[in-house]
């Protein structure tokens, strides 16, 4: 049933109008509120638009989520499956980051923006469905003034966190589930681009053993090394592998598919709630935050992965049921909205 909303052209529709053209193709012949309560069941919502949606159906994004889910779910459900390890970097200020407060229409009581309380101090760390990866907690204060902390983070920081916090304290084979932020991603063996020499690029062919000819100006060797261009390779990957574990990189704009992030907003709640109990300099600090790490422990991180992996799932099914379909989708948006739409809505939400 879900197979015949794939047969418009994007376009904002009202209910009506999406039966009438479901009647005129004589696909289906429904009232209004039938078509509702099946909108409902295959999971269509009455909601404001979401931009980030629209990015993450592009055709590269989508084709990246389609890999990370099937490496996941054959992971899962394979029976000498890894241990899935998520990892990710966050920060905190040393006044905690408070988000709402008492205001009046004056600028007066509008807070600072976070950064300004007092410092701010990068935080790295894993964990599994068991729990945080014991020894693998790094925090150290920023010297930065900007609210963008990888920018603090660079790939020596984090390839020595690897090799001697991650690595050494994972006790089985692990799939290792982490973003594509820029010190993740150094890549092992630089492939040709437009800023590459002709010599570059020729010593490149070389090596991977693709015959070319001499009389080839620099465009045309590029053409050849883009048409023979080689899947990336990155720097952390190959340290992770070589000790017996695999990487699982996240799609861009799916952070939802990594379980720790439900894990840092646990940890900032009690953070955010406790610090300056007994002070606000940096033992104490760390002190406050080792202990909303302890108050994180396996049961919390249980059901944070287990949410995780539902949603995953999710999306899974998801995938399978659109995966062969060649012809363009549809956007149900309400956008002219009747009475009894607007009575739809409220059932939905």
């Amino acid at each position: 049933m879900v197979l015949f909303f794939c047969l418009f052209v994007e376009k904002h529709v009202t209910i009506n109008s999406l039966n009438t053209e479901l009647k005129t193709k004589e696909i289906v012949s429904i009232g209004n509120t039938s078509l509702r309560l099946l909108l409902k069941e295959i999971g269509f919502k009455y909601k404001k638009d979401d931009h980030r949606r629209a990015l993450i159906e592009r055709s590269n994004i989508s084709a990246l989520r389609a890999r990370f889910l099937r490496k996941y779910m054959e992971n899962r459900n394979t029976s000498n499956g890894r241990q899935v390890v998520f990892l990710d970097e966050t920060w905190i200020y040393s006044k905690g980051s408070k988000t709402v407060s008492w205001q009046d229409n004056s600028v007066k009581s509008v807070r600072k923006p976070e950064g300004y309380d007092g410092k701010r101090f990068i935080v790295v760390h894993a964990g599994s469905s068991k729990g945080f990866v014991s020894n693998a907690s790094l925090l150290f204060c920023s010297k930065s003034n900007t609210l963008d902390y990888h920018g603090e983070m660079n790939s020596d920081n984090f390839t020595k966190w690897i090799s001697t916090q991650l690595i050494p304290n994972l006790e089985e084979p692990s799939l290792i589930v982490m973003d594509n932020a820029p010190y993740h991603s150094i890549l092992a063996e630089k492939q040709p681009c437009t800023s590459s020499t002709k010599p570059q690029i020729r010593a490149w062919l070389e090596i991977n053993n693709i015959p070319f000819d001499d009389k080839l100006t620099k465009p045309e060797l590029l053409g050849l090394a883009k048409q023979n261009k080689k899947e990336n390779m990155y720097v952390i990957d190959e340290m992770i592998r070589a000790h017996g574990h695999e990487v699982l990189r996240l799609p861009p704009y799916h952070c939802d598919f990594n379980a720790i992030e439900l894990i840092w907003a646990h940890c900032k709640t009690y953070y955010n709630k406790h610090i300056g109990r007994d002070g606000y300099g940096d033992e104490k600090v760390l002190s406050m935050w080792k202990e909303a790490l302890d108050h994180c422990g396996n049961e919390v991180w249980e059901n944070c992965v287990r949410h995780t992996e539902k949603l995953i799932e999710d999306w899974w099914i998801r995938e399978q049921h659109i995966i062969n379909i060649e012809i363009e989708p549809i956007i149900i948006n309400t956008a002219e909205t009747s009475e009894s739409e607007s009575d739809f809505s409220d059932d939905m939400n």
